[in-house]
C-alpha cells in the first residue's frame, strides 16, 4: 500500500444493518436491493452536503474506506461491503464532494477494518479522499 497524501475530505456514515449490501450474498432480491441502493445514495448525499466543502474535489485521489463493524469479529472483510460503499460514493458525487467516482478520479481504492462501533446493528463507513503525492 502506498503512503496516502494530504486528506482532502473525510465523511463518517452510519449504516443500519438493514441497508447493507454485500458482494458475498443478498443477490437476487432486486426490488429490496434497489430500495437499499436508493437509501444509501441518499445517506451519502446528505452527509456529503453537510461537509460544506468550499469546492468539489476535481483532482485524482486515493480513497481510503474504513469499515467499522458493530463488534469485533475475526470474519470482518471490508471489501465485501463494496456494494454498500459504491452507493454512498454515488451520493457524495451528487452532493458535489467529488466530480466523479470513476477510475479517472479515484486512482486507488483502499479498504480497511476499523475499531468496532459498539452499537448493535450499526456499521460505520468512513470515507476519506487523499491527494496523490508525487513519487520521490
Amino acid at each position: 500500500m502506498s503512503r496516502l497524501g494530504v486528506e482532502l475530505f473525510r465523511v463518517a456514515i452510519d449504516v443500519p444493518k438493514g441497508l447493507l449490501l454485500k458482494s458475498n450474498g443478498s443477490q437476487g432480491m432486486v426490488h429490496a436491493n434497489a430500495a437499499r441502493a436508493r437509501d444509501l445514495k441518499r445517506l451519502g448525499y446528505i452527509k456529503g452536503r453537510n461537509l460544506r466543502l468550499p469546492r468539489t474535489v476535481s483532482e485524482p485521489i486515493d480513497m481510503l474506506t474504513v469499515v467499522r463493524y458493530p463488534k469485533r469479529t475475526g470474519k470482518a472483510d471490508a471489501p465485501n461491503l463494496y456494494p454498500t460503499v459504491k452507493h454512498l460514493e454515488d451520493g457524495l458525487v451528487l452532493a458535489g464532494v467529488l466530480v466523479d467516482d470513476s477510475y479517472q478520479y479515484v486512482k486507488q481504492h483502499i479498504f480497511a477494518v476499523g475499531e468496532p462501533t459498539g452499537r448493535p446493528r450499526i456499521w460505520q463507513v468512513v470515507i476519506t479522499g487523499h491527494r496523490i503525492e508525487a513519487a520521490t
